[in-house]
């Protein structure tokens, strides 16, 4: 299981925004990326501000578990690879024992899938990933700004908004909520 403390800055833009700062970079590859996102059926997860999902990119899938922690500057992200996109593959020992640990203990269901359309670009200290989100009838367009190392990511991330003439604010919840949300309209 790999361990590692998420931080990140994320804006939501329209879809001219999102195509000029796309053009910022030559040869951005987009590929889909499907998020099925699971809670407990009495919503643990969500009560404890977390997350947990399995993305399935190019035939693999991969695990994920957020949950904020007091102590951190960031969410605690774990993750592992799973066989397969389903609420069996959330029953290995590695998983439940990483649910225990968090006092998850209730019968898992599925909540909602959202597919993501993401390009990444790489740089020293970040990922700058540009997503195109799918849920129910509802597209949207998100820049994430997220860290490799320690730095001024804020600076670096609102001279990219600047672009756009735009200025950081946090002004979208996680996908899984945005997902969610789309459902129960």
């Amino acid at each position: 299981m790999n361990k590692h403390v998420e931080k990140e800055y994320k804006m939501l833009v329209n879809k001219e925004q999102f195509d000029k700062l796309c053009g910022l970079y030559e040869n951005l590859n987009f590929i889909t990326q499907t998020n099925t996102y699971y809670d407990t059926v009495n919503g643990d997860i969500q009560k404890k501000k977390g997350a947990m999902r399995i993305r399935e990119r190019n035939g693999r899938f991969l695990f994920t578990l957020k949950m904020r922690q007091e102590n951190l500057d960031g969410l605690c992200e774990c993750e592992c690879e799973v066989s397969e996109n389903s609420v069996h593959a959330l029953q290995s020992e590695e998983i439940v024992q990483l649910l225990h640990e968090y006092q998850i203990e209730a019968a898992i269901i599925p909540l909602t899938t959202l597919v993501t359309k993401r390009a990444v670009v790489e740089t020293e200290n970040a990922e700058l990933c540009f997503d195109i989100s799918t849920y129910g009838n509802h597209t949207d367009y998100e820049i994430e700004y997220e860290y490799k190392q320690p730095h001024d990511g804020l600076s670096v991330f609102q001279k990219l908004l600047s672009h756009v003439q735009l200025v950081y604010e946090k002004n979208c919840t996680s996908k899984i909520q945005r997902a969610l949300q789309a459902v129960e309209k």
